[in-house]
């Protein structure tokens, strides 16, 4: 059974609406508030025989990932690190979509390098899937360029284009 963390109600909803029975949980934003929720979750045995499936948008480094796009993340580095501490989390693919490099950040990141998107939560689903020994996925709707101001972002749509793809891979369970 999966369990689908969104770091707001938001990001949220569209599942909620197409899957009302699917345990949604709401983590908060950033790697912290994850973390925090994670640990909980783990504290109430919620973690076992389940997979952990964080979901949300994202944003596109350049031009390797089309705003609409739906990924799956299987590599996430905190970027804002200095590069001694930085460390990069790798996983095996677990669904049919396109597999992309993520960088997670407390704010954007000019320069993605070799990098497809950016999110705020990832690397700390990976870390305490490590950590905690629990199997962990993490899906994103491209919304936007890194960078672009936030009118020009297309949320309802990567949000719509999110919920279907979770839909299908609930499906497929």
């Amino acid at each position: 059974m999966n369990i689908y963390l969104f770091p707001t109600e938001l990001e949220a909803a569209p599942f909620r609406e197409l899957r009302p029975t699917a345990r949604v949980v709401i983590t908060g934003v950033g790697l912290a508030a994850t973390a925090a929720t994670l640990a909980m979750l783990y504290r109430e045995g919620c973690l076992v025989a389940s997979r952990v499936v964080l979901a949300g948008i994202a944003g596109a480094y350049g031009g390797r990932v089309a705003v609409g796009d739906v990924v799956e993340v299987v590599e996430e580095c905190c970027a804002e690190l200095p590069e001694r501490f930085r460390r990069s989390y790798s996983v095996v693919p677990t669904t049919r979509l396109r597999g992309v490099r993520s960088n997670s950040v407390h704010r954007g990141v000019d320069e993605g390098g070799d990098v497809d998107v950016e999110n705020m939560e990832g690397a700390a689903l990976f870390a305490m899937a490590e950590a905690l020994g629990f199997s962990a996925c993490e899906v994103r709707a491209i919304s936007n360029r890194v960078g672009e101001p936030y009118e020009r972002w297309r949320t309802e749509e990567a949000l719509e284009a999110l919920a279907r793809e979770l839909v299908k891979m609930d499906d497929d369970e």
